[in-house]
């Protein structure tokens, strides 16, 4: 199973299980129940200047990345400003709230899992009472233990590009979201793909999602071929065969996610890999 889905206006609503306790808030729900994702909810949020969600709790872990704007986010009484390509992990039962207090339009990705409920099924977000918004605010700072789980992305950050053999070349990777950062449900991190690269096709054990920020790229899935470019998404799910390929003449740039996170050996399952087996072992 797989999807690809064009980002545009026509995908934002008021999601019904904050009524009341937003405003200004629209939501586009990219990938869950309905492209036959079991384990992902991906949305982009949008917060009208002085829009504000109030105090929540998810019985779900969330993290966020912020692609347009700022926003003040309270975790837990604590404040930080986020701005894009910053990012937060909300782990499942913190309480936390958020607020624009600039004069634009904000967005971000919002990832959670295990995959939130549909309005009307077991309530798996609620409103206790609110968190008080301190004076003090913070940002993205590794050397402030205040500010964990808490991060800023930049290109500068992206290790050399990398050859992994024949079937896997010109790629480089930023981790923004795994267990070491605090994690427990999900990767999140950056992909960028150069000088004509690919890696061809392979399948995993759990679900992935693409949003590209910068450029484009061949996406290929169960045989079908889609460009992802900026306001697109690609979804693959458990076992579907996909691969990316560097063929247009850009750079690529993209967030990517992993869900549930892969385990510590043989996530990857390269087929072309095992047809050369095969092939070496007469099978």
């Amino acid at each position: 199973m797989h999807s690809f889905r064009q980002i545009d206006d026509s995908l934002f609503h008021s999601p019904p299980n904050f009524g009341g306790h937003s405003e200004g808030l629209r939501r586009a729900d990219l990938i869950g129940r309905d492209q036959g994702s079991i384990h992902i909810g991906y949305s982009i949020m949008a917060l009208k200047p002085g829009g504000r969600i109030d105090t929540c709790i998810h019985a779900y872990e969330k993290g966020i990345f912020i692609t347009e704007g700022e926003v003040d986010l309270n975790r837990e009484g604590k404040k930080f400003h986020l701005r894009k390509y910053d990012y937060a992990l909300l782990p499942m039962g913190t309480a936390h709230a958020i607020q624009n207090k600039s004069g634009q339009p904000a967005l971000w990705v919002e990832k959670s899992a295990p995959q939130p409920k549909r309005p009307g099924e077991w309530e798996d977000t609620f409103f206790p009472s609110g968190l008080e918004w301190p004076e003090k605010t913070l940002g993205p700072d590794p050397k402030n233990p205040a500010c964990r789980m808490i991060g800023h992305f930049d290109k500068g950050q992206l290790p050399p590009h990398q050859k992994v053999d024949e079937y896997m070349w010109g790629w480089s990777k930023k981790m923004l979201m795994d267990q070491a950062f605090g994690s427990q449900h999900f990767n999140m991190f950056i992909i960028e793909f150069t000088e004509g690269g690919q890696t061809n096709e392979h399948e995993h054990p759990f679900e992935e999602a693409y949003l590209v920020l910068e450029g484009e790229v061949t996406f290929s899935a169960e045989g079908e071929e889609y460009v992802l470019t900026p306001g697109t998404i690609g979804w693959s799910g458990v076992g579907s065969p996909h691969g990316f390929y560097l063929n247009r003449g850009t750079s690529c740039l993209w967030l990517e996610i992993m869900t549930p996170q892969p385990p510590t050996q043989n996530w990857n399952r390269r087929l072309s890999t095992w047809d050369d087996i095969r092939a070496r072992l007469g099978g």
